[in-house]
């Protein structure tokens, strides 16, 4: 019970969280629903890697991302989970070293976001990282993600 707990602190550290707030869409569920997520630098100690879970009792989502370029996560975010390789990834950026910065993310969604999941994880970070759009294009049965400056 103490490792859990202590656990709990070191990601409560680790990350700075932030709260953010998505509406449903459908009048019988206009209600506010609050997801977590988190944005810390490289984590030393943690091997890269990344964990999705579905919470006890059905009570949300949560991925955990430790030591993952910036590109790798966009590439978890819009392979809806199932990173996209990266000889699928093109980079149309001024300053491509900036892509390779290491971060730790977290984010969790109650249980009536998750069909959201990506989509929320998608605006996470493009808020935390700004200077970049990625988009997607299909290819035969491939996916390809385009990541190029804001001002381009």
């Amino acid at each position: 019970m103490k490792t859990t707990k202590l656990t709990f602190v070191m990601a409560t550290i680790c990350l700075n969280f932030s709260y953010g707030q998505m509406i449903e869409k459908s009048p019988s569920q206009n209600q506010l629903q609050l997801f977590q997520y988190g944005f810390s630098g490289f984590k030393s100690g943690y091997k890269p890697g990344f964990r999705i879970k579905k919470e006890v009792a059905n009570r949300g989502k949560t991925i955990t991302v430790y030591n993952y370029t910036i590109e790798q996560l966009f590439a978890i975010a819009y392979g809806a989970g199932t990173p996209i390789s990266k000889e699928q990834i093109v980079i149309d950026v001024a300053e491509p070293k900036k892509l390779q910065q290491i971060r730790c993310y977290k984010l969790f969604v109650p249980q009536r976001q998750i069909a959201s999941f990506y989509t929320i994880m998608q605006q996470n970070l493009h808020m935390e990282f700004p200077d970049y759009i990625v988009t997607t294009k299909q290819r035969g049965n491939q996916i390809f993600m385009i990541i190029t400056d804001e001002d381009a």
